[in-house]
């Protein structure tokens, strides 16, 4: 199996944290955590794309417009061993596999659904939710134990509804634009469909450095500021 070793030296182990809640500001201390007894020798990542994909009919092709970027898909193996000691301990496979449920699996009556989950292994930093788990017991006891399972795991990225609605929203006054002027454009009408206010043209303009923002030259690229909110 791979390892993955810190800056300090230390050798680091895959580790899942339960949280309760979307921003990840609240841990599920019932849950705690599970690490992995021996890490996954690699992490894929899938990215996708969904693509409006219906055409006319009589027609061969379809334009394919964007909908919207997919949350992406972490997918990892790793291996819970009965048999082989770590730290001088046996663990016991069924145990482990409770542990992990109970983590990244089990429903939560309080929260009317699973945790999430906080991926950490070495410097990778991944929010969660589990999209699936598949556990395979390949070696067991004379007696039907299980002694050593392969766990197979998809989580699906996840941020929080206000971050993800202030991301998706390509003229939110709280983001940093960068716009370049087209012909017949203003810088007043500009600001106005990124602020919904007439109120900021003039900082914008000074922040730019415009003598007279009313005649921005075709091409210039013009920098908007997010708001300071006041409380």
């Amino acid at each position: 199996m791979a390892d993955t070793i810190s800056a300090t030296g230390q050798l680091t182990k895959l580790i899942l944290t339960a949280y309760k809640n979307t921003g990840f500001t609240e841990k599920d201390t019932e849950a705690g955590e599970y690490t992995a007894m021996f890490n996954p020798s690699s992490i894929s990542v899938k990215l996708q794309i969904d693509r409006e994909e219906s055409q006319a009919n009589g027609s061969t092709s379809s334009e394919m417009r964007f909908k919207m970027i997919k949350p992406q898909d972490y997918t990892f193996e790793f291996i819970i061993d009965g048999v082989k000691p770590v730290n001088n301990e046996k663990k016991e496979v069924p145990d482990e596999v409770m542990k992990l449920l109970k983590v990244v699996y089990t429903y939560k009556s309080d929260q009317h659904k699973p945790n999430y989950v906080m991926i950490r292994y070495g410097s990778v930093l991944l929010k969660s939710v589990l999209k699936s788990i598949d556990i395979t017991y390949n070696l067991f006891s004379p007696n039907g134990k299980p002694l050593r399972a392969k766990v197979s795991c998809v989580f699906s990225s996840c941020v929080d509804q206000e971050l993800s609605e202030l991301i998706n929203n390509k003229n939110s006054p709280d983001l940093t634009h960068l716009r370049k002027v087209k012909d017949g454009d203003k810088v007043i009408s500009m600001a106005y469909k990124i602020y919904r206010t007439n109120d900021y043209y003039l900082d914008v303009a000074r922040k730019n450095g415009m003598n007279n923002f009313r005649n921005a030259k075709t091409g210039t690229e013009i920098f908007f500021p997010p708001i300071k909110k006041t409380t």
